[in-house]
């Protein structure tokens, strides 16, 4: 924009000297969500003393032995709960707490965690009124209740009197989701609800369903002198939001489409390329797809074992474990029970010379892409503990292609645009990334097409 001032505000002192900061034009400070929400760790700030009643020593009831609790380090309370019952180390470690005796702060910093402070709060406290607007991006992401993003954007949106929030998909799909939205960016919202009446939106925005159990005979008879019985009832918002709702955000909402922001845009296309699993057995006596197999099937017998009884504890490894394995086949896969930690499935290590029926197909889509002189963006899920992207790099350089992995923490937010920059004047022909890494503000147009490396689980 002609004559603006951008920032990046990563600190305290970036805040600071925008107060310094004077030109004739309009000054835009750009903060992370991360930098906004994040704060310093604590622990409890409390002595502990020997536990007293009328002045003599009190003794735990087994060992006959004193013992020490937690009191107050200014007036030496014994600190307790609204009940009159004597808080552990473990009970003020989970929120903080002040002295009911004298008021003081029962917890402090943590010194050995990261030295910082939510830059949301500051811009509260002292720089409040400084900002004419709030810009917020990606806003539905900030519909959580209690996330830490989503009450950050509250303080800075009510620290700068206006807002304007962007999204794509503005609604999750419950009427919920919209009320803490609305209830964080629009004072009209805040005039006609509290912070704690949710139910009374959804009651009268939203749907919900009342599920009330049928008699089969086994409900508890509790009637002392009838037949009077009790059935468990069950009340839960469904998916939904009524026409009524919008009259919240007809009046200061501004609904567009793609082409009435960016004109000119290319075609875009969509397809799906599928490829089945090597069946063809290596040294280990297993193939790909017979190394699956054994995992889907062991699984899906303890999954259904497990489901049968109620416990759900064995869903995640199951989903997790199927999506990951047919692109980490070369790692081997072992299981173990969430819980008992018993081993419940192991399968081998398959050839790492061999190249995979998946791998195979992106060779070849890459190859058509560059042939036609498009460089390919891939995007690839498993980066942590799962990672493929050095094998893909491997297997991508093997047949002639300058391929580029970028990390998380090898390469900060502010340096990602300059990053794909310099790589793509190297002549690099591929990049691979989690798409989170690029998912806002960068533009990526040296990369026309875009694959997405997924794996499709197979339906329980």
């Amino acid at each position: 924009m002609p004559e603006a001032r951008a920032v990046i505000v990563a600190s305290i002192t970036d805040l600071e000297r925008l107060r310094l900061s004077h030109g004739p034009g309009p000054l835009f400070a750009i903060m992370s969500r991360e930098r906004a929400k994040l704060s310093y760790r604590w622990l409890p700030a409390v002595v502990e003393r020997w536990a007293t009643a009328d002045g003599r020593l009190v003794r735990d009831e087994e060992t006959f032995e004193p013992f020490r609790v937690p009191c107050c380090p200014d007036c030496h309370a014994q600190i307790v709960d609204k009940d009159g019952v004597p808080l552990t180390q473990r009970d003020l470690a989970r929120r903080k707490r002040t002295c009911d005796e004298c008021g003081t702060a029962l917890w402090q910093a943590d010194p050995s965690g990261p030295k910082r402070y939510p830059l949301a709060d500051y811009v509260k406290h002292h720089l409040r009124g400084f900002f004419d607007l709030l810009v917020g991006d990606e806003c539905h992401e900030y519909k959580g209740r209690g996330s830490a993003q989503g009450i950050a954007a509250g303080v800075l949106a009510d620290a700068c009197g206006k807002s304007l929030s962007l999204s794509g998909t503005l609604m999750g799909g419950y009427s919920s989701t919209l009320f803490h939205l609305l209830y964080r960016f629009s004072p009209e919202i805040r005039e006609e609800f509290r912070r704690g009446e949710e139910t009374r939106w959804i009651e009268r925005y939203g749907f919900v369903e009342h599920t009330i159990g049928r008699d089969d005979g086994i409900a508890e008879e509790d009637g002392r002198t009838s037949r009077r019985k009790k059935f468990r009832k069950v009340v839960r918002e469904r998916p939904g939001l009524a026409p009524a709702a919008l009259f919240h955000l007809i009046g200061n909402s501004i609904f567009l489409r793609l082409s009435d922001v960016a004109a000119g845009l290319p075609p875009y296309e969509e397809r799906v390329l599928l490829a089945d699993m090597e069946t063809e057995e290596d040294g280990t006596g297993f193939s790909q797809r017979s190394a699956y197999n054994e995992l889907f099937g062991t699984l899906r017998a303890a999954l259904s074992e497990l489901l049968a009884k109620g416990s759900k504890r064995l869903l995640a490894t199951y989903l997790q474990t199927l999506l990951a394995y047919p692109d980490g086949c070369t790692r081997g896969e072992t299981v173990f029970d969430p819980e008992s930690e018993e081993l419940l499935v192991q399968v081998p290590p398959l050839s790492e010379e061999r190249l995979y029926p998946k791998e195979r197909a992106l060779v070849d889509l890459v190859a058509a892409e560059r042939l036609a002189g498009r460089r390919v963006l891939v995007y690839a899920t498993h980066t942590g503990t799962r990672d493929i992207t050095e094998r893909m790099e491997s297997i991508l350089e093997r047949h002639g292609f300058r391929a580029a992995v970028m990390k998380a923490d090898a390469v900060p937010p502010e340096r990602r645009e300059a990053w794909v920059a310099q790589r793509v004047e190297e002549g690099v022909d591929v990049l691979v990334c989690h798409p989170r890494l690029v998912q806002t503000g960068l533009d990526l147009v040296e990369f026309p097409t875009i694959c997405w490396y997924e794996t499709e689980l197979s339906v329980f």
